[in-house]
């Protein structure tokens, strides 16, 4: 989770994971209001900061770009640097780097798990031998893909999703994928649905893309709330209420 160089032929190409706090009401030196986000790195980069102009630039502009995300605040890149250690008091911070973001050799690293599991409330089916000859292969609808409906709520410390998917079937289980990421989630459904929330859009784009299913409203309070916990995510198919769950 250290700062790094992506690409030794271009040094310029740095890759610098940060975390962004939420904003915080509080005040200057001079007893003026502020407000106020954490952006925190690695320790590891201080020295370089300290020895590298460009890489420093690079690091104010990230954090600049991160809170421009996760707000509708829009930043003045014409900036001092007052001699202080920090605007407000500072605040202990704990960060929950997702276990599979770690180096494979780290000993915190894990495998990502499966995140969809059925549920159901009727037991497995006995299989049924067919008659030789009579099978045939499942054929894909030729529908496109459609953007499911979803809404979300929150449950105790976490964040739950619903996403509605009625025509699910355990055909298509197998191949569907659910990807979690802090500030995103992507279900891919074959020839059933797409659904990408992406927090880190901006409001415009997420009225649009979710106005037909009537999820804009949602979208637009998901992306001010906390990012979602990767590592302790976890998603069932709830076959009676044909919807995924997804808590993180």
């Amino acid at each position: 989770m250290q700062g790094l160089d992506i690409d030794e032929s271009n040094p310029e190409a740095w890759f610098v994971p940060a975390v962004l706090s939420d904003a915080r009401q509080d005040s200057d030196k001079a007893e003026q209001p502020s407000i106020v986000f954490d952006c925190v790195f690695n320790p590891s980069i201080k020295s370089r900061t300290l020895k590298d102009p460009e890489f420093k630039t690079f690091l104010i502009e990230l954090a600049f770009q991160r809170i421009e995300a996760q707000t509708t605040i829009v930043l003045s890149r014409q900036i001092g640097t007052p001699n202080i250690a920090s605007k407000g008091k500072l605040q202990a911070r704990q960060v929950l780097v997702p276990a599979a973001l770690y180096p494979p050799e780290h000993p915190n690293h894990r495998a990502p798990t499966k995140l969809i599991q059925e549920i159901t409330d009727h037991p497995t089916p006995e299989p049924v031998t067919m008659p030789k000859g009579i099978l045939k292969k499942l054929q894909p609808p030729t529908d496109v893909p459609q953007i499911p409906a979803w809404s979300w709520t929150q449950e105790s410390s976490k964040i739950r999703i619903v996403i509605d998917v009625p025509a699910v079937t355990h055909a298509v289980i197998p191949e569907s994928t659910l990807d979690v990421e802090p500030r995103r989630v992507i279900l891919h459904i074959p020839f059933l649905y797409d659904l990408d929330i992406n927090l880190d859009a901006s409001d415009a784009v997420l009225s649009a893309t979710f106005s037909r299913t009537n999820s804009a409203d949602k979208a637009l309070t998901l992306k001010r709330m906390r990012n979602l916990e990767v590592d302790n995510a976890k998603a069932e198919w709830r076959v009676a209420d044909k919807a995924i769950v997804l808590l993180a």
